[in-house]
């Protein structure tokens, strides 16, 4: 049980599997890293993520539940859509990962269009064959995974919310868990889309502390086996609590989960530049954490792309009026071998 302000209590639901999720073979369808992590361990197998929020991807038909500025847009539809579809799909193309987690996509509908402009523009051999998404019901934005390797066992983690009048509930997206297999071996891949400083920040800490608990659950559940967690946290690694040894203290009642993360190496130092722009502003929101049996080669910000400016590094915000720009976020990626 987890308490937090304003007379609301949350309870961790493990395995909670919520509606619309999309689990399916489909057949229609760089940067170095700025830091080498040492690598122990007898590691057989080597998968290369990228991890992007892409900013309000919504598709060109008008469900309702779009964002205010979708809805009332007469500029958005088919064409700013196709666009839009076109330009993602080149950055993944240059990025190259073999897993890619994508934050606020709207259905899998976006998903399946993703899938089908990459597999007949990409290397029969390069081509993702494996997708999930998933999706709180009523929400407006979900989660979606792509892989060249297979994804099992896929399972969405919600919260259990019961609030006062005082405070009502966001929406709160599920943390996506799927298991990413390749020769034999595999990690488990825990996707996060945690709740936004909307409404401010103080007022809405209360939901990312039940989001971090929640993490902490599933992290704990899995003990050593190997697993890393990706995303949007939207909260600054220097928000989170640092252990004395650089590692990252993930809490959920007195339960504390010890979690690596590559933004921090050497004598303690940051990588740069930051995933986030706002207000003049870096920040370091987008992330990943690796417990367990599970190790890290690089990480990287990724920064050669038409995605940003190449002198400031500032992403290119996508901006509805002028159809303009990718994302609010920068991509990051990791090496991982387990």
């Amino acid at each position: 049980m987890i308490a937090c302000a304003g007379s609301c209590r949350l309870r961790v639901r493990r395995a909670a599997v919520l509606s619309s999720l999309l689990l399916t073979a489909l057949l229609c369808c760089s940067c170095k890293g700025l830091l080498k992590l040492p690598v122990t361990g007898n590691q057989e197998e080597r998968i290369r993520l990228v991890s992007w929020n892409v900013q309000t991807f919504f598709d060109a038909k008008r469900d309702g539940c779009e964002y205010d500025d979708f809805i009332k847009s007469k500029v958005w539809g088919e064409a700013a859509y196709s666009e839009r579809l076109r330009r993602l799909c080149d950055c993944l193309s240059k990025l190259d990962a073999d897993v890619v987690a994508l934050v606020e996509l709207e259905n899998e509908a976006v998903l399946q269009d993703i899938s089908n402009y990459l597999f007949s523009s990409m290397p029969f051999r390069s081509r993702y064959r494996w997708a999930a998404f998933s999706k709180e019901t009523g929400s407006s934005l979900g989660c979606a995974v792509l892989s060249r390797y297979p994804l099992e066992e896929l399972s969405c983690h919600g919260l259990d919310v019961r609030s006062s009048a005082v405070m009502s509930r966001p929406s709160l997206r599920p943390i996506m868990r799927v298991s990413v297999v390749k020769g034999g071996r595999s990690f488990v891949l825990l996707l996060n889309h945690w709740k936004s400083m909307s409404g401010g920040r103080d007022a809405s800490e209360c939901w990312r502390n039940a989001q971090e608990a929640l993490l902490e659950s599933c992290l704990e559940e899995l003990g050593q086996d190997p697993a890393l967690a990706c995303g949007d946290f939207n909260r600054d690694i220097l928000d989170f609590e640092i252990g004395n040894d650089g590692s990252v203290l993930l809490r959920s009642g007195e339960n504390i989960s010890s979690v690596g993360s590559p933004w921090f190496y050497g004598d303690g130092d940051l990588q740069g530049p930051g995933s986030y722009y706002y207000k003049d502003e870096w920040s370091r929101i987008d992330g990943f954490f690796y417990s367990g049996r599970i190790w890290l080669e690089d990480f990287c910000v990724e920064t050669a792309g038409p995605w940003c400016q190449q002198d400031s590094m500032v992403p290119k915000k996508y901006k509805l009026w002028s159809g303009w720009g990718y994302s609010d976020h920068l991509p990051i990626s990791c090496t991982v071998t387990f």
